[in-house]
């Protein structure tokens, strides 16, 4: 089958008290972002928001772009699916309802303190310390 590069989306998201939603992977044990792959016949904010909703049991509204990444630019270490490539495109998102709730692919559901970030799955550490670099300023950019 070889290389295929897939479009993904996340979503960072703070709570009130400016913490990060984060969920544990069950496929490596790491913690990342909400996110996933895109599907045929969604764009890739609605793919955030929809990722987000399957892993974590929130539901978000996605309120701006902060940014687009490779995993080109970072190390397979951990990520079980090494033979692929994403293109992320990572969002902000405002909570906007739901309660925690696990699934297959998620055993745990956390919000954590910018200082206490757990171990990560590859290449989130970029995407989350964007994030909290850009909580307090307001984005503009087109997204769909």
């Amino acid at each position: 089958m070889g290389t295929k590069l897939s479009p993904a989306a996340d979503v960072f998201v703070l709570n009130s008290e400016n913490k990060v939603l984060l969920v544990k992977r069950t496929d490596n044990g790491f913690w990342c972002l909400p996110g996933g792959k895109q599907d045929l016949g969604e764009t890739p904010a609605q793919c955030a928001a929809r990722e987000c909703f399957e892993e974590s049991g929130y539901v978000v509204k996605i309120t701006g772009l902060l940014g687009v990444f490779s995993s080109q630019c970072y190390e397979y270490k951990n990520y079980p699916w090494k033979e692929n490539e994403f293109c992320h495109v990572c969002y902000r998102g405002e909570l906007v309802g739901g309660e925690p709730t696990t699934s297959e692919e998620t055993s745990e559901i956390a919000w954590f303190a910018e200082n206490e970030i757990p171990p990560l799955s590859d290449g989130h550490d970029v995407r989350i310390k964007l994030g909290f670099k850009l909580c307090n300023q307001t984005l503009t950019g087109h997204f769909e």
